[in-house]
């Protein structure tokens, strides 16, 4: 009995420490192209450095300046899927469609029925969108909050 005990015990350590990939190849993501400038594109690849390399479906975004693809991490992907409407609540912070393709962060300011009212967080600009319209933002990494630091002015430089 006991080891069979074991052996489930490890058998289940095993599996939950062997996750399968986030995205695989030919999923339909939107990624952080540039700086919180999301876009659509697609998954042609996994770096075996880590990561996912991405073509995007406008031919401005896969310009012949980009020579190397850029192997995205996890923190700037996520599906191209709507959210449920359980998932999204008045002040999260969504990746909402400005245009078509592309999508920014957008703080949720209040829910009405169907109707989310967004307000852009790089511009401010507001708008009233559909469920269809917005992402949930992948988790991002907190910054470090630098330590106190202790400042002493030196006598000779006042």
């Amino acid at each position: 009995m006991k080891k069979l005990f074991v052996l489930f015990a490890v058998l289940g350590l095993f599996t939950a420490c062997s996750s399968t990939p986030k995205f695989k190849v030919n999923d339909v993501v939107l990624a952080d192209w540039y700086q919180g400038n999301w876009h659509i594109g697609k998954v042609t690849e996994v770096c075996k450095t880590g990561g996912w390399k991405v073509s995007f479906n406008d031919s401005f975004y896969n310009s012949a300046s980009d020579k190397e693809p850029v192997c995205y991490t996890e923190q700037k992907l996520v599906q191209n899927t709507a959210p449920s409407s359980s998932s999204i609540e008045s002040g999260d912070v969504v990746l909402a469609e400005w245009m078509e393709d592309a999508f920014y962060a957008a703080k949720v300011q209040k829910i009405d029925g169907d109707k989310y009212s967004i307000k852009f967080v790089s511009d401010g600009w507001e708008s009233e969108l559909s469920l269809d319209k917005l992402r949930v933002m992948p988790e991002q990494p907190k910054e470090e909050v630098p330590a106190k630091v202790d400042v002493k002015i030196n006598s000779e430089t006042k």
